[in-house]
């Protein structure tokens, strides 16, 4: 399955600010996409996984009709050129 269309299975995945950390662990990575103003940002998510101890300190985001996981260095990295990347104040909880 391609990465777009993953990401497109999962666009509901975030209920009541809170996504389930199994479907965290399966989106996609937006590191790259053709126009960043495009970029819906849902929410931060800080989450270790216990069995992986992956840690996922980033954004969740919609993009294309997706939704996708973006690791905080490309959100930081991308605030020096648009501010909403660093000004999110809505957190996103794991459920597991």
């Amino acid at each position: 399955m391609d990465i777009a269309a993953l990401a497109k299975l999962y666009i509901d995945a975030v209920k009541n600010d809170s996504i389930e950390a199994n479907i965290l662990t399966k989106l996609p990575e937006l590191i790259t996409c053709a126009d960043w103003k495009l970029v819906e940002i849902v929410g931060k998510v800080n989450y270790v996984s216990p069995r992986t101890k992956i840690v996922y300190d980033g954004l969740i985001v919609k993009y294309a009709g997706g939704l996708y996981y973006m690791r905080k260095k490309v959100a930081d990295t991308l605030g020096q050129f648009d501010r909403r990347f660093l000004k999110v104040n809505k957190i996103i909880n794991v459920l597991s």
